[in-house]
């Protein structure tokens, strides 16, 4: 019925966020990220003088850009780590 959208009762394809990774190295991982954004936001503020930041548009910069940089911390570091998973899960079966 919602085939349109993308939605089928298909079996699941690719692989599970944070799948092969432990609950520590996951927690750890978000908890890093939280101190990188508001260290992203220091930092914009910081940088940006006050007088801009009076400007709607430019006062929600620093937030939009934490939250970007966050992410891309976050998949970055998901890959890797599912990638060190994986390569310690082959020399496992070997």
């Amino acid at each position: 019925m919602l085939s349109w959208l993308g939605m089928t009762k298909g079996e699941k394809t690719g692989r599970p966020f944070f799948g092969d990774v432990s609950k520590r190295a996951v927690t750890l991982v978000l908890l890093s990220s939280l101190m990188l954004m508001s260290g992203v936001k220091l930092l914009l503020v910081y940088l940006i003088p006050t007088a801009y930041l009076e400007d709607d548009i430019v006062a929600v910069l620093p937030g939009i850009v934490e939250l970007l940089v966050a992410l891309v911390y976050i998949l970055v570091l998901e890959r890797l780590l599912h990638d060190q998973a994986v390569s310690r899960n082959d020399v496992d079966e070997m």
